[in-house]
């Protein structure tokens, strides 16, 4: 197995509409923003001055990668949600830029940037800068832009999309994953809510699609599976020709499964979600869009990204992560992890903050169908975790949440 950090979506993005070889894959009508914002009840919180002004968010770069801001600010401008005000910065240390154009990153950007349009979206690049083959591969330097964004940047909100078997890097390198376990204590001390897009591959890494095998099994991923870290997975929006939403249901391929490094957390344990496991460490926490379109396969294309100067289409976890990262943006204050406050909202809007319960509105989407091919049901799952969630009612609650902690 390659020890290097994996691009979640390196064989995906790469897809284009007007070329790929099976035209049943790709769907005919795009996914746009706007169509997800409308449903999932984003518009709400923009139509009452809810866009994230004075929030930042951080972009984990593919180490040894860059990323073209043209096509960040292209896809900003041609589907914008609202008319976009927040900035972009790209942070780069080092030369060595032999991974490529991370079409990640720009996925990254592109689609938080434009659910959160008045948020400060940072990139942070490690291109061969804390050496050359340093400490396990490149883990350094994907080590080192943790570090840069919680010490110099200390952003509202983290996206991570580029992840390690956590497996592997248990058996091999646990310095290592106990230096990153550590920057996740100091962001969740210092307010940092930190989200990573649960995977691609089904449940513990063992139900791939088809056509975006990577040849690692028996796993789930890392810093995903991190305590103080929230595990994104994947549902999938069914849209007729007119672009109109049918369905949800949970991804058939977003990774679910157990931490074989961590224990059942406090969270886990007090949660208010049906079912969640007491033991051991388990994810997803949350779920949104990894994939969809019209009358297409679950693993098809109908999502937009601009690479390159060109429109293509992708499906992947890695999506999931970076739009709810805006949706915490949204929420105008610092939550740090996430996963405390996720647990302690019941489906019917209970709130147990540290001062008792309050009520709040019912924020999560329960997903009752799909298979990853553990099913999805009523209650926690391994394909969706908790569910998903309706935006405006989450954030209100989250801030509820929040003010209860002052």
């Amino acid at each position: 197995i390659d020890p290097h950090v994996y691009p979640a979506i390196q064989q995906t993005w790469k897809v284009k509409m007007n070329s790929t070889s099976d035209s049943s894959l790709v769907s005919k009508v795009l996914v746009t923003p706007t169509v997800i914002a409308n449903y999932f009840n984003f518009t709400k919180l923009y139509n009452l001055g809810y866009l994230g002004h004075g929030e930042t968010i951080g972009i984990k770069g593919v180490p040894e990668s860059f990323v073209n801001s043209s096509d960040i600010y292209s896809f900003w401008n041609k589907f914008a949600i609202v008319p976009r005000t927040g900035g972009l910065q790209v942070i780069a240390f080092g030369t060595d830029t032999s991974s490529g154009q991370s079409g990640e990153n720009e996925l990254d950007a592109e689609w938080s940037g434009v659910f959160a349009p008045a948020s400060q979206v940072d990139i942070v690049f490690s291109d061969g800068y804390v050496g050359g083959t340093a400490l396990v591969n490149n883990l350094l330097n994907y080590y080192y832009e943790l570090y840069y964004m919680i010490n110099y940047i200390n952003p509202n909100v983290i996206s991570i999309s580029v992840t390690i078997p956590e497996s592997y890097l248990a058996a091999y390198y646990p310095a290592m994953l106990y230096m990153i376990h550590n920057i996740m204590i100091q962001a969740a001390d210092e307010g940092i809510s930190v989200l990573a897009a649960s995977g691609d591959w089904g449940f513990e890494s063992n139900h791939p699609p088809p056509n975006f095998i990577i040849g690692t099994y028996n796993t789930i991923w890392y810093p995903e599976s991190d305590p103080f870290v929230t595990a994104v997975g994947g549902i999938f929006i069914r849209v007729n020709q007119n672009d109109t939403v049918i369905s949800i249901s949970g991804w058939d391929y977003s990774t679910g499964g157990l931490s074989v490094v961590f224990p059942g957390q406090e969270y886990e344990l007090t949660s208010l979600i049906p079912l969640t496991p007491p033991t051991p460490r388990t994810y997803p926490d949350i779920a949104f869009i990894s994939a969809g379109g019209y009358n297409i396969p679950e693993f098809g294309f109908g999502l937009p990204l601009i690479f390159q100067g060109q429109l293509f289409v992708w499906y992947g976890t890695s999506g999931a992560s970076p739009m709810t990262a805006a949706m915490v943006a949204l929420t105008g204050v610092r939550l740090g992890a996430l996963n405390y406050e996720l647990y302690h909202i019941s489906y019917n809007g209970n709130i147990l903050t540290p001062k008792g319960i309050i009520q709040g509105l019912p924020a999560w989407i329960p997903i009752t169908t799909g298979a990853n091919p553990t099913p999805a049901h009523y209650g926690w799952n391994f394909v969706t975790g908790p569910g998903s969630y309706n935006a405006y009612n989450m954030v209100y609650d989250l801030r509820i949440y929040y003010q209860n902690l002052l």
